[in-house]
């Protein structure tokens, strides 16, 4: 996490996940050419993921410095240049908060929607609440409830709604916190396996992340690494970083078994 003394910035917000293999690397983003890698070698394309991502986070590190000085107005042309990468995410983050709090800029409620946009494009989940708040309220784009619903669905149905019902039916299955109650065990689960797939259709990639989690540890299903590596992919392609180190799990298992 990357802070600003004065504004908080997260270069991704840490989702709660079913069983994530690491968030250590959640802060990261995706390649533009991450389309082009070859999707039957899982380890190409989570390395070709985290080198752009350590390539992009070193290129960061003076804007930074700069931002924790409060050298705003300086930081400002850096930040535009570093987010002409689509996949920096946090600084296209960071130009939406300081054009919406007038630092090192004029405040401007329309510059501030056009950044939140590209990083919540890019998969930053804080910029995705930004989004549909922006659309709900009319801040810097014209209102439209429509619009609201769905980037509200892309930054918080997984990690509020989805792992909410996922971990009930576990605790419910268990009988740890409350008597033990397989039906609801069953319903709880069942019912957070449904809004992911329908998350999965609208290209949410944390619900892609949790799919193949779900596949690769038998949650509800029948263990399906194959199908696993299909949803992590996914998930990679649709901006949601912890998918990379997830695909190199894989990797690393499959090797050792072979």
């Amino acid at each position: 996490m990357m802070q600003i003394k004065k504004i908080t910035l997260c270069a991704a917000s840490l989702l709660l996940s079913l069983f994530p293999f690491t968030c250590s690397l959640a802060s990261e983003s995706s390649p533009a050419t991450m389309g082009m890698s070859n999707p039957a070698n899982p380890g190409a394309l989570a390395d070709a993921y985290l080198n752009h991502a350590r390539a992009i986070r070193k290129a960061d590190a003076p804007i930074l410095q700069l931002l924790n000085h409060d050298a705003y107005a300086q930081a400002v042309p850096l930040l535009k240049k570093a987010a002409a990468d689509h996949d920096d995410f946090w600084a296209a983050d960071t130009l939406g908060h300081l054009y919406q709090a007038g630092l090192g800029v004029q405040a401007n409620s329309n510059e501030a929607f056009h950044w939140y946009l590209q990083a919540a494009e890019a998969g930053d989940r804080f910029a995705q609440r930004q989004v549909a708040n922006a659309y709900l309220n009319g801040w810097g784009v014209g209102r439209s409830p429509q619009r609201a619903a769905f980037w509200f669905r892309q930054g918080l149905m997984v990690p509020q709604v989805a792992n909410a019902d996922f971990w009930l039916g576990k605790t419910y299955a268990e009988g740890r916190l409350m008597p033990k109650n397989l039906e609801k065990a069953d319903w709880y689960q069942g019912r957070s396996r449904t809004l992911l797939q329908q998350l999965y259709a609208e290209k949410v990639g944390a619900a892609a992340y949790d799919l193949g989690l779900a596949a690769w540890h038998g949650y509800g299903e029948t263990k399906n690494p194959a199908q696993a590596r299909i949803f992590f992919q996914q998930a990679l392609l649709w901006h949601y970083p912890p998918a990379a180190t997830a695909l190199q799990h894989i990797e690393e298992k499959t090797h050792a078994t072979s």
